[in-house]
């Protein structure tokens, strides 16, 4: 609960005296809108690429670093933050990581051959198909289906099966 008071900059003078509705309400957005403003970036490490790290390749310990800095929003600041994801861009020496960046280790490759699996209940069907993206575990794709070459999207489930509903 906010309670607003208003002092009178002449209070002897203007007994009795109440300021209009509006200049108390301004007072009082400008008062909470100071106490909310953010006092700038924090200061935090910052993960770094120790070196050139291609699209593709997953992150290990040795290709990441701390450094003090500011952090943006999206940037990690935590090996563990990294560490196993897969680079989706390349990362460049020096430069901070963002958590765009990465991703799942790739496991289907785009024109690969994949199982597409329909699950209803108890009954499963399987077919082949073909992956027109690429990506990782719990990533949706899209996919097609080789008996009637149409295309749908599915979601990885493992090395080459993909669930589509």
């Amino acid at each position: 609960m906010i309670i607003m008071t208003y002092a009178a900059p002449y209070p002897a003078i203007c007994a009795g005296y109440r300021p209009p509705a509006g200049l108390i309400a301004a007072g009082a957005l400008a008062s909470l809108m100071f106490a909310a403003a953010p006092m700038g970036d924090a200061e935090a490490d910052v993960l770094m690429a120790t070196d050139h790290i291609p699209a593709g390749v997953v992150i290990e310990p040795g290709h990441v670093a701390l450094r003090p800095g500011r952090a943006k929003p999206g940037e990690l600041e935590a090996a563990k933050d990294a560490v196993g994801l897969a680079a989706r861009s390349s990362l460049y020496k020096g430069r901070p990581i963002r958590a765009d960046q990465l991703g799942p280790p790739i496991i289907v490759k785009r024109n690969g051959l994949v199982t597409l699996q329909f699950r209803r209940g108890g009954l499963i069907l399987r077919t082949e198909g073909r992956a027109l993206d690429q990506g990782g575990v719990g990533e949706r794709i899209r996919v097609m289906n080789l008996d009637t070459k149409r295309t749908i999207f599915g979601v990885i489930l493992s090395g080459r099966v993909v669930e589509v509903k």
